[in-house]
This record gives structure tokens, C-alpha cells and sequence, in this order.
């Protein structure tokens, strides 16, 4: 077992449970712990907001990078010997969080939550440095995979046992069965392999500013970075208010959320398998556009869960949102760690890595009064909005087209324009009837769609593109029944079909010009 553990890939299984125990312990338990003690669900989203501590690692990933701790670093090596320590009092903090009351000492759980997402920030800089660096033996997707099904082992399956065995309501015993855990995942570091470190002659102000000289000057950085800041947005500003769902429409009862855990366990591994697949033979950049794509989705179901909440939704739903975030994590490891210059490993992965929170984190403090104005349904309606940027962008990584020029603008206002109109079809408006001014909208906004779409995609099938834009129109009045919140008409369709005939006139009659003018 032991030569196992130290000799092969499957160390990181273990890496990844205890990367996740942190998570797991302020995550869906720790919102449902404070919902228990009357904490509103603004408070809530509030408090989510020390997780930005996580997000501002790479302010001291120099210092976890070269400072090395005396004795440990002897026995285990730089990245091994932080992980240790921060492991250690990790564990620590979770059992003196089993001793408090949230609804006595909100302030101290809040000091306690900052200082575990330190730690945990100190834990994922080692454990990532690690990782990239140890591709030196086995491939970088392996590892990715790998890990993430450790993640989620320690996320799900933990989790399942947690409510299966203690029950939601006695949380003093969850954090400390968190704890225990937490202190046996020491012995897999101490027997893990040590790795090749690259360690710099530089002190650490230097090497903080070559690491970024360095990332400065790769090929279109700026949208590269905008891209890796926005594209797990919508997930990470949802995640606060999963707790609030539950609560609000009876389903967080311990059996649910021990099943959810389950299917999530095994929806992990379908995930993990279809991004390792995905990355392998479609390449990287369009499994990063096909997430983005399937994370938007997934998100946007929450509105459904919302309207019928029964046990099989909330099982499938959580189950299809899973694959998603295991797919997104995996192809998110593999394409940051492909930007990574192994000279300034955990200074670089620290940095992108904290890019991907920062946004985010900045923003879910709002969850609570956003879910609060607009309602649940139109809350995770809006996420789906705010996953429209990085479609639009991973679709450029995709087609190596990250330099911006008027085609590219016009293939992501296309995009947006179709998930616009889409979003905005299925929001609830409060819309009792609908006019013939209506259907001028509806005429218009399709117009415009099919003209766009067709100039933007020259290389491909103009009637395939319509028949596309066409079923779009169809299934969107026909999902506006389903969620029960407007009627459906036929007209609305006619209106659609006749703006996709409009915009494909447009562009006929602008081809012809061209045709004349050459």
C-alpha cells in the first residue's frame, strides 16, 4: 500500500480529499449550519465573502514557494512540508469549530471560517505546485483527473456518510468527524514521493516579479486572463445560495442530501471521464468551451428545481450540475497548468488560480440580496447570464482567435445574442398578456439573430444555420410552457420563424450587392 501511495499516481486520490475537506466544511454544511441558527440568507452570502481570503494566495505563494521550514523541509522537501503543517492545523481549526454556536458566536465562526480558507489557500498552493510538478512522471490530464475524483470522494462520499451516520441537525459532531479525518491525511504526504524542485537563486520580490514578467508575455494575455477570471463565475456566486434552496423548499433533509451525495460521488466519475476523454481527443481548448457551455446549462436547471421541487429533480439536477463541475475542474487544471513555467510553478498556478475566485468571490456577497429582490427562479436565471462571457471567450481559445478583429466580435455577439434571447425567454417577467408589439420584438430580435449569425459564420451551411436558429425559437416557446410562468402561443413561433426568414433576406440581398460591387 505504502510503495503504492509513494511510487505511482494514486497518492493524489488522497491529495484531493484532503484539498477538499476544507471546502466540504464551509460549503453546503457550513450554509445550512448557520440557516439552522436563523441566519438569513443575506448575513449568509455575506459571510461566504471570507473565502476571498482563498483567492489572494499568490500574495504569499512566494513565500510558501522558497521559505523553507526548518526540519520538515529536511525530511520532505519544500512543497511536502507545507502541506504538512497546513494539513495539520487545518485539522486543528476543525475541531475547535465543533465547540462553537453560530447563533451565539457568529463572529468567532466567521474568524475561524478566514483563518481555515488561509490554510486551505497555503494547502492548494503546495498541493498544486506539487501536482504540476509531479507531470514529470505521469501525464498532466491523469493527474487532473485523478485529483478531482479525490476532490469530489471527499466533497460527496464523505459528505453522505456525515448525514448518514450523524444527521443535519448536530453539527458539533460533523466538525469533528471532519476533524478526525482531516488528521489521518497527514500519513499520505509523509509517504508520498518526493519530487524535483525547482528552487530559485532569487529572493522573493524577484522571483514574485519574474514570475509575472513571464506570464505577461504570453500571446494575448489580457483576454487570456479575463477569460480565466470570468469563466467559473456564475458557479462560484450560485454556490451560497444552494443552501437557501434547500432550505427554502424542504430539501434538506438528511436522507436527501445523503442520496444527493451518492449520485454526485458517481456523477463525478462521468464527469472526470468524459473531460479526460474530451481533452484527449478533442484537445483542450474545446473541452474549455464545451464546459463553459454545459456549466451555463446546468446552472440555469437550479430555476426548475426552484418551480418543482421534488426529491427525483433535486437528485438529477444536482447529478447533471456534478458532471459539469467535474468536467470544468478537470479541463480548468489541465489548461492551467499547460500555462505554468515550471520555474515559478507555485507563484503562477497561485496567481491563475486566485484569478478564477477573485471575480466571483467578490460578487456571491451579493447572492443573498440578488435571490432576495428577484426571487430564486430569476436568481438562477441570472447566473445563467453571467456565464455568457465565458462561452463567448472559450469559444475564441477554441478557434485560436483569442486577438480581437471585427469577425471575431461578430461570432460573439452572435453567441451572446442567442443565449440572450434564450435567458430572456425563460425569465419571469410577470407578464400577464402578450400584444402585438410582442411580436414585433419577437420578429426584430430573431431578425437581427439570423443576420449576425449568417455574416459571422460564413464557412458554414447557411441552411443548417437556419434550421438551428429555427428550432431555437420553437423550443423556447415550448420550455416557456413547461416552467408554467407565460403562455404559450403559436403566434410567438410564427413571429420567430418570420424574423429567421427576414434576417436570411438580409443577407441574401447584402450578398447579391457584394456580388455586383466585385
Amino acid at each position: 500500500m505504502i510503495n503504492t501511495l509513494k511510487n505511482t499516481q494514486f497518492n493524489f486520490l488522497f491529495l484531493g480529499i484532503s484539498a477538499a475537506m476544507p471546502s466540504f466544511a464551509l460549503g453546503l454544511p457550513f450554509g445550512l449550519w448557520l440557516l439552522s441558527a436563523d441566519v438569513s440568507k443575506e448575513t449568509l452570502g455575506l459571510v461566504t465573502v471570507s473565502s476571498l481570503i482563498v483567492a489572494l494566495n499568490f500574495l504569499w505563494s512566494p513565500f510558501v514557494n522558497k521559505l523553507k521550514i526548518p526540519i520538515l523541509y529536511r525530511l520532505l522537501g519544500l512543497r511536502r512540508s507545507w502541506l504538512l503543517l497546513s494539513q495539520i492545523v487545518l485539522g486543528f481549526l476543525l475541531l475547535t469549530l465543533s465547540f462553537i454556536n453560530p447563533k451565539d458566536q457568529l463572529t468567532l465562526v466567521v474568524i475561524l471560517a478566514c483563518l481555515i480558507y488561509f490554510f486551505s489557500s497555503i494547502q492548494d498552493i503546495a498541493l498544486d505546485a506539487y501536482r504540476v510538478e509531479y507531470d514529470k512522471y505521469f501525464d498532466a490530464e491523469n493527474l487532473a483527473t485523478i485529483y478531482q475524483i479525490g476532490y469530489k470522494v471527499g466533497a460527496f462520499l464523505i459528505g453522505a456518510q456525515v448525514y448518514n451516520l450523524i444527521g443535519a441537525d448536530n453539527w458539533s459532531l460533523i466538525y469533528l468527524y471532519l476533524a478526525f479525518l482531516m488528521f489521518a491525511l497527514p500519513l499520505v504526504t509523509i509517504i508520498s514521493q518526493r519530487v524535483d524542485e525547482l528552487e530559485s537563486n532569487q529572493n522573493t520580490f524577484n522571483q514574485f516579479l519574474s514570475a509575472f514578467k513571464d506570464l505577461l508575455q504570453k500571446k494575448s494575455v489580457i483576454t487570456l486572463l479575463v477569460l480565466i477570471g470570468i469563466y467559473k463565475i456564475s458557479d462560484i456566486v450560485l454556490g451560497p445560495m444552494a443552501a437557501s434552496l434547500y432550505t427554502e423548499v424542504g430539501l434538506n433533509k438528511p436522507d436527501f442530501l445523503a442520496q444527493k451525495s451518492y449520485f454526485n460521488f458517481a456523477a463525478t466519475f462521468v464527469g472526470s471521464g468524459l473531460a479526460l476523454w474530451s481533452i484527449k481527443s478533442l484537445k483542450i481548448n474545446f473541452s474549455m468551451f464545451l464546459g463553459a457551455i454545459i456549466v451555463l446549462c446546468t446552472n440555469v436547471l437550479f430555476s426548475f428545481l426552484f418551480l418543482y421541487p421534488t426529491f427525483v429533480n433535486f437528485i438529477a439536477i444536482n447529478f447533471l450540475d456534478t458532471i459539469a463541475q467535474a468536467f470544468t475542474a478537470v479541463c480548468f487544471i489541465t489548461f492551467l497548468v499547460g500555462l505554468v513555467d515550471r520555474r515559478f510553478t507555485a507563484i503562477q498556478y497561485a496567481f491563475l488560480a486566485s484569478l478564477v475566485i477573485i471575480p466571483g468571490t467578490l460578487m456571491k456577497g451579493s447572492s443573498g440580496f440578488i435571490a432576495s429582490a428577484y426571487g430564486f427562479y430569476n436568481f438562477f436565471m441570472i447566473m445563467g447570464f453571467l456565464g455568457i462571457p465565458a462561452v463567448c471567450l472559450s469559444y475564441l481559445l477554441y478557434k485560436d482567435e483569442l486577438r480581437w478583429n471585427v469577425n471575431n466580435g461578430l461570432k460573439v455577439l452572435s453567441i451572446a445574442l442567442a443565449l440572450i434571447i434564450s435567458l430572456l425567454s425563460l425569465v419571469d417577467s410577470g407578464e400577464s398578456s402578450m400584444q402585438l408589439n410582442d411580436k414585433l420584438i419577437h420578429f426584430s430580435i430573431y431578425t437581427i439573430l439570423t443576420y449576425i449569425t449568417l455574416i459571422a459564420s460564413r464557412k458554414t451551411n447557411v441552411f443548417v444555420l437556419l434550421a438551428i436558429i429555427l428550432l431555437l425559437g420553437i423550443s423556447l416557446e415550448l420550455a416557456q410552457s413547461i416552467t408554467g410562468l407565460r403562455n404559450f402561443e403559436y403566434m410567438d413561433i410564427i413571429a420567430n420563424s418570420l424574423g429567421v426568414f427576414g434576417g436570411f433576406v438580409f443577407y441574401f440581398l447584402k450578398k447579391i450587392n457584394l456580388k455586383k460591387s466585385f
